[in-house]
């Protein structure tokens, strides 16, 4: 029998280049094995082994070990900067498929032709495919290179001796980062990459018991073969900032894988939204508001497992973000300083700790998950304190920028669930302070709720949302403050749903000015007209009326239609005001309120629903309702 080609051709029989010809031409899966052997040459390998990683990665999974020996044995400073090149491959090609893949026929077109291709050269991988977005050939590939690699870079790192090893991580954290957003629905790329940080934290865990925690992480494998030294090795110690330089560093790519996988967290329904923090933490303040016999989150959480692995893996983030010295504090100093713009040129490598910014909204999702395993898991941690103003209040401005700016209310919902569960926590256990923060402060903070209240697709979070705009806005001393945020609100917002919110909290003001006195007294009626609430007067109503009883009739149907939400918050408003046990309110309403608004009302309503029934236009937009609080309404108006 022939002598294998790799075998008869090693060096010195040829020269390292032509060896690498050799081995490109007949290199397959069935060689892998004698290349496996021929590897552990240590003088073999530094000086091909760089240029070995763009011939194996395509042959994965049965090429693993040879990758390992060349991450071992190889130059590390070569190879890490051919892996961190087919990292960033790995981003291009995920661009360049996206724009080439015209429809789905010739998806599958690709997918038969690639695997004839693998079974024709020997591949043993099995393709069967399980899941049409996630198990295409492409994806499965592209997640097992990544894995790969990344599993080279946690060898060959601690390889590199030099003085400033900072400049390769730097260089390394950053491909990985470009590359793990193509692949972060891949439940494999994500637990590869807490794998890597945990290769660099240092800490050694002893293997927990199986169980649910919102802290277990996995523990890696036994120490595998021992690595060559660095062939480049520096006599100079490393310099004595590098150590805090490089700490840095992967604290910051921690913030940055955090926000890169809770960004693509997907809201599975009209209830779970991402890890539904603000629900669940809603759920056990305000147990009594639960709905008997409906699921809680909490137990959705519990019982089902891709949820129960969102938690898993947050769990392990921040336990990764402990070991590196990522404190509760540094989180919190990260979310509400202003933004340093002292680098002019960011792609410069850093050369202090300084220097490496942190991801605010990692930084967000990492002080939740602190909050919530303490909160909703009941596990040992250290909250920092935190306080409405100006804790969330910076927060929030530097996470949703300027509320003219339109775009409030489209960030991921991962985001804004894990700001309103960042505000409620603060709300619920800290009052705001005595001396309250300035109008413009609280004012441009109440904007900012409320435009997430009107603008998130998600419904949970708008009620969410609501609900915190609402406390926030009733906790707030100075009564004419917050009459003049919710005039400003039904007088200049542009959003008919928010208008209707501005309804409901002059509502729960007037409700929670009479509670405070001794309705139906009318000497204390009296006081009140005189020092009290303005709530508990038509004092307040009076000033809104023009913003409120808005002329139905000088608008066409359609625009009726589009502001049907406002108007029905209205006439049930006014509904309340009809059974209010304040005499001025019902008074007031009945006659000086009144000027035949809700004539017009029933008028306009009357004359859109006729019209819809004449058109055959069965569309529920709201007149039916309006219809039973208009007659609701009359009927109170002839009792009285």
């Amino acid at each position: 029998m022939a002598e294998n080609p790799l075998i008869q051709a090693l060096p010195p029989a040829v020269d390292y280049l032509s060896y690498l010809s050799i081995l490109e031409y007949n290199l397959s899966v069935s060689q892998l094995p004698v290349l496996h052997d021929v590897l552990q040459d240590t003088t073999l390998t530094t000086n091909i082994g760089w240029d070995l990683v763009h011939l194996l990665i395509p042959l994965l999974p049965a090429s693993t070990s040879c990758l390992q020996d060349v991450a071992r044995l190889g130059n590390p400073r070569e190879v890490v900067l051919k892996v961190t090149e087919i990292l960033e491959g790995l981003r291009t090609r995920d661009t360049t498929d996206d724009d080439q893949e015209e429809d789905e026929d010739q998806e599958v077109v690709e997918s038969s032709l690639q695997s004839q291709a693998e079974q024709s050269s020997g591949g043993t991988t099995d393709k069967t495919s399980t899941s049409p977005h996630h198990d295409t050939p492409t994806s499965r590939d592209q997640t097992a290179q990544f894995c790969a690699l990344l599993d080279m870079l946690a060898i060959l790192h601690p390889r590199i001796k030099t003085k400033y090893p900072s400049r390769f991580l730097s260089t390394s954290l950053q491909s990985v980062l470009s590359a793990y957003p193509t692949l972060m629905n891949e439940d494999e790329a994500t637990d590869a990459v807490l794998s890597f940080i945990k290769s660099f934290a240092g800490s050694k865990r002893p293997r927990l018991p199986p169980r649910k925690s919102s802290t277990h992480i996995s523990v890696q494998a036994e120490q595998g073969p021992l690595s060559a030294p660095d062939p480049e090795a520096s006599e100079e110690p490393a310099a004595p900032e590098e150590q805090a330089l490089q700490r840095r560093l992967l604290q910051s790519f921690m913030t940055f894988a955090a926000e890169v996988y809770m960004s693509a967290l997907p809201s599975d329904d009209e209830e779970v939204v991402a890890m539904a923090w603000s629900s669940r933490l809603e759920e056990q303040v305000h147990p009594k508001r639960n709905i008997p016999g409906r699921r809680t989150m909490r137990e959705a959480f519990e019982k089902d497992e891709h949820l129960h692995r969102r938690d898993s893996i947050m769990g392990q983030m921040l336990a990764l973000a402990r070991d590196l010295h990522l404190t509760p504090d540094e989180l919190v100093k990260t979310l509400t300083e202003p933004e340093d713009l002292s680098n002019e040129n960011p792609d410069d490598l850093p050369s202090s700790a300084s220097d490496v910014p942190l991801s605010r909204p990692g930084c967000l999702h990492l002080l939740c998950a602190t909050i919530a395993s303490n909160i909703l898991f009941h596990a040992p941690s250290t909250i920092p304190a935190l306080s409405v103003f100006p804790t969330f209040s910076s927060t929030l401005t530097n996470l949703l920028g300027d509320p003219s700016s339109g775009r409030i209310g489209t960030e991921p919902a991962s985001l804004i669930d894990s700001l309103l569960f960042l505000g409620s926590h603060t709300f619920e256990t800290s009052s705001l302070p005595k001396q309250p923060p300035d109008d413009d402060t609280f004012t441009n903070t109440l904007q900012r709720l409320s435009l997430l209240s009107a603008n998130t697709p998600s419904a949970p979070l708008r009620y969410h949302a609501h609900i915190l705009t609402s406390r926030l806005l009733h906790a707030h001393p100075d009564q004419n403050l917050r009459l003049a945020f919710i005039k400003d609100t039904l007088q200049h917002c542009p959003y008919e749903n928010l208008k209707a919110s501005a309804v409901g909290w002059l509502k729960d003001e007037i409700l929670a000015a009479l509670a405070t006195s001794n309705t139906g007294n009318e000497q204390q009626e009296s006081a009140s007209a005189e020092g009290g609430s303005i709530f508990s007067t038509p004092a307040c109503v009076e000033t809104l009326s023009p913003h409120l009883f808005r002329d139905p009739l000088a608008m066409s149907d359609e625009e009726f239609r589009a502001h049907a939400p406002f108007f029905l918050a209205v006439l049930n408003f006014r509904y309340f005001l009809l059974l209010s046990s304040r005499k001025g309110l019902r008074d007031w309403i009945r006659g000086e309120g009144d000027d035949g608004w809700l004539a017009d009302m029933e008028e306009r309503v009357q004359g859109i629903v006729e019209n819809k029934s004449g058109e055959g236009d069965g569309e529920d937009d709201g007149m039916a309702l309006m219809e039973g609080v208009i007659g609701m309404c009359k009927g109170k108006v002839s009792i009285f």
